[in-house]
């Protein structure tokens, strides 16, 4: 039998815990609260989904988040929670995750959503995301684009290899890892820069190797990827 892999990180987005290089003005603006609608673009696992967290955790009004993908255009899921054109009467602070993947019911809500908002609930906050601009975003309806790029509209930066390596040193020292230089620059070369991505898989690769009372070296960082992602091309040399 496989031993069960520990949950050894459990610390809940903040936006203390985000690593916040080249960002650092994106993050003072949530913080803040000052906008009605603000919109955040970037990469899949670029860190939307801990950002928009972190801002409900913060909010001292009432708050709600949650993903495109949980959102039916009726009701939210089985509990019997507020439809999306509604959840301001309900909500000051509402945080939609990944809305280029919502359904052209639930644009519609979203749009009725917007409008009650704007034309209701002047101190109620909206804050959105998606992982493509939305100009390019072919599948939104354009009533709903015009709505959302009236508020601000701020762009989550992609780090250079070098912020790749000071933000996983950053993320290694808080969560007390020991991850060398070597290991890390091979994650980045042969992975992924993916910052979300590389994270997640430290988080694991750390599990496997105290599950197996191992260093995280890069022959253990070579199993663990061909187990995790068989199709890959692992390189015989680091």
């Amino acid at each position: 039998m496989q031993p069960q892999l520990l949950d050894l990180f459990t610390t809940k987005p903040s936006f203390d815990n985000f690593i916040s290089l080249n960002n650092e003005s994106l993050i003072d603006a949530l913080k803040q609260q000052n906008h009605q609608f603000m919109h955040i673009v970037g990469a899949t696992s670029s860190g939307k989904t801990h950002l928009l967290k972190s801002a409900v955790a913060t909010s001292k009004q009432p708050a709600f988040f949650i993903d495109s993908q949980t959102i039916n255009s009726t009701k939210l899921n089985t509990n019997n929670l507020p439809s999306l054109n509604t959840l301001a009467d309900s909500y000051d602070y509402i945080a939609i995750d990944n809305i280029d993947q919502l359904n052209n019911q639930q644009q519609i809500a979203l749009f009725d959503l917007f409008n009650n908002i704007k034309l209701n609930y002047l101190n109620k906050r909206l804050l959105t995301s998606s992982s493509i601009n939305l100009e390019a975003a072919a599948n939104l309806r354009d009533d709903l684009k015009t709505r959302i790029l009236s508020g601000i509209n701020l762009h989550l930066k992609a780090l250079s290899d070098s912020d790749l390596h000071t933000a996983l040193s950053i993320f290694t020292t808080q969560e007390g890892i020991s991850l060398g230089n070597a290991e890390q620059s091979y994650l980045i070369n042969h992975y992924t820069r993916n910052i979300g991505i590389l994270i997640q898989t430290i988080k694991r690769l750390v599990e496997t190797a105290l599950l197996n009372k191992r260093n995280i070296t890069i022959p253990l960082i070579k199993e663990f990827l061909l187990k995790s992602t068989p199709n890959m091309h692992i390189e015989a040399n680091p």
